[in-house]
């Protein structure tokens, strides 16, 4: 009867060794090149992310606006994008001396920026000022470059309006965050698809409407960008 000869030994690594080896010599690139950076590029992050991406089979989350989250040291990508994205807009805010006419602010969507009526809108008026085009075309260029989920808000105080145009407050907040939607589209080139307008009329105010200040602040239109809720912690 003869023998079974034993399998031979082929030596050398398994074949997931390979595979794994391939994985972290990916993901030492990526971070090697994220480290060499001396500044913040948001589209050539978002182009390394989706390539990484990619050759790991989509094992590298990545949000909606192409933010990658994969941790780099005590930061993440998110949190570079949310920084430069605040800075921008602070810095318009500051060198047009706009304090005081425009708030910003951070919920847990995001960064709200809140115009306040007379920047923007006589009163009563659904119209844009021509004023205020040039503020919106700055704004419009900051939201195109990062590609995120815009929301566009119109809020009024609690005086009662009813005229042949806007029988309500409803409809005044209604028109006024479509138009500044509207404006942004045609003008600046924001991609349909993230952005959106919502109407609250008097309902939600930031202060109650006991006088005139307060009812200032609160005749107003809103543009949330949608950022993930993680990148505030370190804002705050």
């Amino acid at each position: 009867m003869r023998r079974r000869k034993p399998p031979e030994n082929k030596g050398g690594a398994p074949g997931w060794m390979t595979t794994y080896g391939d994985m972290v010599t990916l993901l030492l690139t990526f971070f090697v090149m994220l480290y060499a950076s001396s500044t913040i590029d948001t589209q050539k992050y978002i182009q390394i992310v989706n390539s990484l991406r990619g050759a790991l089979g989509g094992n590298v989350g990545v949000l909606n606006n192409g933010a990658s989250v994969q941790n780099i040291g005590d930061k993440t990508t998110e949190n570079l994008v949310y920084r430069r994205l605040l800075e921008q807009l602070t810095r318009v805010v500051s060198q047009r001396g706009l304090e005081g006419k425009v708030e910003i602010s951070t919920t847990d969507e995001g960064i709200v920026l809140s115009f306040k009526e007379r920047l923007f809108f006589r009163i009563g008026s659904a119209d844009i000022l021509i004023e205020a085009y040039s503020i919106l075309n700055e704004v419009g260029t900051i939201l195109k470059e990062h590609e995120l989920p815009i929301r566009v808000e119109g809020h009024t105080c609690d005086l009662p309006i009813k005229n042949y145009k806007f029988p309500s407050n409803w409809e005044l907040s209604a028109i006024r965050s479509i138009n500044v939607v509207r404006y942004l589209i045609e003008n600046s080139k924001i991609k349909p698809e993230l952005i959106s307008s919502a109407a609250y009329g008097q309902y939600r105010p930031i202060v109650e409407n006991h006088n005139e200040e307060n009812r200032a602040r609160n005749r107003r239109v809103d543009i949330i960008i949608i950022v993930a809720p993680r990148l505030l912690l370190e804002s705050k």
